[in-house]
């Protein structure tokens, strides 16, 4: 299990690469803020998720070549995200801060640098994709205060499940030249 930390301002933010029993444990928030409208809209789910639907999605993150973490802000979770469909160096990038009330606060961009770091110092991706909705403008920020600039090619395209989505990508270099905290001060374990 992956565990990856950094202490940033005061706060402990941790990233775990979970087992089926950190999963199960947390399945009920997680469902409820899979459910919460505005994350549902954001996240293109059309059904409501059971329970069951969370443990069965995370029991299959392996077979969809992704490495996924469970989010913790000073012991309490925050949210999710993953690296999926990694292959040939290359990665796609999702992040979610579950409850609404964290929304807005800075906690994706810092969980999304320390993915990142991970993603490239211990995987070794030459570049990450997102896809994003245009009304999601603070994930848009987000990304461009990480680093990533809009991405026409070919590939960034073929990403998008919606030919309005936004596709954007970040290599190393430009990660490293954004991120120097993040990839001087994340820990991975």
């Amino acid at each position: 299990m992956t565990t990856l930390s950094w202490t940033r301002d005061g706060r402990v933010f941790r990233a775990v690469e979970p087992d089926e029993a950190l999963v199960a444990a947390h399945a009920e928030t997680l469902r409820d803020w899979y459910n919460l409208p505005a994350n549902a809209q954001l996240m293109g789910n059309t059904v409501e998720m059971t329970t069951d639907d969370v443990l069965e999605y995370w029991a299959t993150v392996a077979d969809r070549s992704a490495r996924s973490f469970l989010l913790f802000v000073d012991g309490a979770l925050a949210g999710d995200a993953d690296l999926r469909n990694i292959e040939h160096g290359r990665a796609e990038y999702a992040v979610m801060i579950g409850p609404l009330g964290l929304q807005g606060q800075g906690l994706g961009r810092t969980f999304s640098a320390m993915v990142h770091v991970f993603g490239f110092r211990v995987l070794g991706l030459e570049r990450v994709y997102v896809e994003l909705k245009p009304e999601n403008v603070r994930v848009h920020r987000m990304d461009l205060r990480l680093g990533y600039a809009p991405d026409h090619s070919p590939h960034a395209r073929s990403l998008a499940e919606d030919p309005s989505a936004i596709t954007m990508s970040i290599d190393r270099a430009a990660f490293e030249r954004a991120q120097p905290e993040a990839m001087r001060d994340v820990i991975w374990s």
